[in-house]
């Protein structure tokens, strides 16, 4: 028990100095801050009383330093990567690339994946072919591999397991139809458009029988978003399934021979979704093709969670004490400089800062984050843990979602700040953020509070771009926020399947909200994108925008004017055009016009008749540029 109260550091020193490029034996780290200075050598309050000291350290105020030195060893053992590279030979994984095919013989892997073949396949011959694994696959189960696909280890994992859970939840449940449940790109890409079909009524076109018919038979239905099913289920079970079959009768047509067939089920589905757009719109209805990834982050973690002085995550010892210490303190602290020193010093990380900081964390990544991606949105969590977000979602609903997520992420709805708690607590199925806590269900939770920001990267895909490649595309997008965007950022990459791709970097606030109202103009059924087009051309003549930018107001405002026939809309094109061009010469030297062709395209994309405005998750313009 006395060894509590008379700390031997000399071991803890010793293991930190390596990481500290200090002498053994000398302070560093927490151990060598002032305040550790003021603990250790046990400051009297009062010269005549030496029993009278402010603190005595016992094994827990080392705390800082033992976190301090575990993450500089992890971080050290993390550089060191001291195993060895794993052999692959032989050819590689259809899907990744990265590693060579699972197969039951390693003469396989030296068989172009060309001349792999069924032994059932018309064109086999056996002295040119070789019937491999996948292909038996292929035949006998065509959901784990398709015609020509040899999958690695990982990548069969991954096709595997959705069969695999099915199974396990089947048995748990002694229900035999458990089926799987797989997040289908083309589904969320149709997800709006299907919403928006059960909304107004769900009239199915007729022949949409006889298309799976033609199909050989219905396909296996695919899962819809959550918000669907919740929606729906109960009131429309029977336009429910036909709205499961939809997506699935399109990826069979993809897999026909017969493009007339194919094209006969397309058009069906065209119809039935076409059903739910107004008579003039609907000779032009076209299927939505892309689908959005998001995947948002939080900024200065590591500095949050280490206490960094230079980020700011840190207040003082004295502002930590409740007000009757503070006050205490601050008498003793006017005879006594040290003391008073001590008071200003950062206060140190702390088992409880930590907990705080983790049970935010959970609660934003396992309740918040579901709720607004799968209830607010049709969209679908692949991935929530801690500040991390990974979430599928239509186009039409990608800028809301982003938006909302970085709100809950600070606990701070700016629609919610000016109301009252008691009010709030009445919806207890809505989700509220305020002063840094959220409530959802009847709960109140801790968030990661105002100052803490986070970035997202997005992209927006067509729904047969090769995942692997999309993933590259996001991550590079976050990176972007972070870098570019300077942390507290969005960064939307749009891959078009045309060939090309769109990129716009911005912060949160006024540009987001300035992208939703030009977006909001531009779908405009009296407005012609051209405006965007004309401008993009206009620009490529203009100077780089300097001073106040009154030629490129001019040009933006005459374009925008000039391509609507509405007089309200005409009188909102000089506000968006000041607006556009303050944004434009905040950017860095040499880059406003670049900037600014690429957020009017972006803007043009979304704003495309396909991705009319979602029924729930439009962002108010006035919340967003409050939030700036």
């Amino acid at each position: 028990e006395a060894k509590q109260r008379d700390l031997d550091c000399s071991n803890l020193l010793g293991a930190m100095a390596p990481f500290f490029g200090v002498e053994a034996g000398k302070r560093c780290g927490f151990l060598g801050t002032p305040a550790w200075t003021v603990l250790a050598d046990q400051l009297q309050l009062a010269e005549d009383d030496r029993k009278d000291v402010f603190f005595t350290p016992n094994p827990g105020v080392l705390y800082p330093a033992v976190f301090d030195l575990a993450e500089r060893v992890l971080a050290a053992a993390k550089a060191a990567r001291p195993f060895e590279q794993t052999r692959q030979e032989g050819w590689r994984d259809s899907l990744t690339g990265e590693a060579e095919w699972l197969t039951t013989d390693r003469a396989h892997l030296s068989v172009p994946a060309g001349k792999c073949r069924s032994r059932k396949d018309e064109k086999f011959d056996e002295r040119e072919h070789v019937e491999t694994l996948w292909t038996k696959v292929a035949d006998d189960a065509p959901l784990l591999a398709k015609k020509g696909e040899h999958l690695g280890a990982l990548s069969a994992l991954k096709r595997l397991w959705p069969t695999l859970f099915a199974e396990e939840v089947a048995a748990a449940l002694g229900k035999p139809d458990v089926g799987r449940f797989v997040v289908s790109t083309h589904t969320m890409a149709l997800a709006h458009q299907i919403e928006q079909w059960l909304e107004r009524g769900a009239l199915t076109a007729p022949g949409l029988d006889d298309a799976a018919t033609q199909l050989g038979g219905h396909p296996e239905p695919d899962a819809l978003p959550r918000r669907l099913v919740r929606r729906h289920g109960r009131a429309q079970p029977e336009a429910l399934d036909d709205a499961r079959r939809l997506p699935a009768l399109l990826d069979a047509a993809d897999e026909l021979d017969d493009e007339r067939k194919a094209e006969r089920v397309r058009q069906t589905v065209r119809d039935t979704l076409a059903s739910a757009v107004e008579e003039p719109a609907r000779k032009r209805f076209k299927l939505e093709t892309y689908y959005a990834l998001l995947m948002m982050d939080g900024d200065r973690m590591g500095a949050i969670l280490s206490g960094d002085a230079k980020a700011k995550c840190q207040i003082p010892y004295r502002d930590s004490f409740h007000p009757q210490v503070r006050a205490g303190f601050d008498e003793r602290a006017k005879q006594q400089t040290r003391l008073a020193d001590y008071g200003k010093q950062p206060r140190a990380v702390s088992p409880g800062r930590h907990l705080a900081i983790s049970a935010a964390l959970n609660d934003f990544s396992q309740h918040v984050v579901r709720h607004v991606v799968e209830i607010e949105h049709p969209g679908r969590v692949i991935y929530a843990g801690g500040d991390d977000v990974l979430a599928m979602l239509p186009v039409a609903d990608l800028l809301a979602c982003m938006q909302r997520l970085r709100h809950a992420y600070s606990g701070t709805l700016p629609e919610d700040e000016v109301k009252d708690w008691g009010d709030l607590r009445r919806d207890r199925d809505e989700l509220h953020c305020k002063n840094g806590f959220a409530f959802l269900d009847g709960r109140l939770m801790r968030m990661m509070g105002k100052h803490a920001t986070a970035s997202a990267g997005a992209v927006v895909a067509h729904h047969q771009a090769p995942l692997s490649a999309v993933l590259r595309e996001l991550r590079a997008a976050e990176r972007r926020a972070k870098s570019e965007g300077r942390r507290n950022a969005f960064s939307i990459t749009v891959i078009k399947r045309s060939g090309g791709a769109l990129y716009l970097t911005a912060r949160w606030g006024e540009p987001l909200a300035l992208l939703n109202d030009l977006i909001k103009y531009l779908r405009d059924e009296d407005t012609s994108r051209r405006a965007v087009y004309h401008s993009i051309e206009w620009l490529a003549d203009l100077p780089q925008p300097a001073g106040d930018g009154a030629m490129l107001e001019s040009l933006l405002a005459y374009q925008l004017a000039r391509q609507t026939k509405d007089r309200g809309q005409k009188e909102l094109a000089p506000q968006l055009a000041r607006r556009l061009t303050a944004l434009a010469l905040e950017q860095p030297h040499a880059q406003p016009k670049a900037w600014l062709r690429n957020f009017l395209t972006v803007a043009e994309f979304l704003a495309r008749e396909i991705r009319t405005e979602s029924t729930q998750s439009a962002i108010a313009p006035d919340a967003a540029r409050a939030a700036a």
